[in-house]
């Protein structure tokens, strides 16, 4: 079994499964288990989506206002 805290290994399928996924254990000479991967980064490229350039996330502010930082109400 792979520990949570260990890095785990990633790999790219194809053919009737696609996308990016995570070996999550590893069972004898040619077997895995693995899970879809669900970092940031990886559901970012799933959706086709990208981080926002500093020009874009500037004219946001400009348009919408400053990220304020969490004021701790729930």
């Amino acid at each position: 079994m792979i520990s949570g805290m260990e890095q785990q290994a990633h790999i790219t399928v194809s053919g009737d499964l696609e996308g990016e996924f995570v070996i999550t254990e590893e069972r004898g000479d040619n077997e895995f288990v693995i899970a879809r991967e669900t970092a940031w980064r990886a559901a970012q490229r799933r959706a086709g989506a990208r981080e926002a350039t500093d020009e874009e996330f500037a004219a946001f502010e400009a348009e919408h206002g400053p990220f304020l930082p969490p004021d701790g109400e729930g």
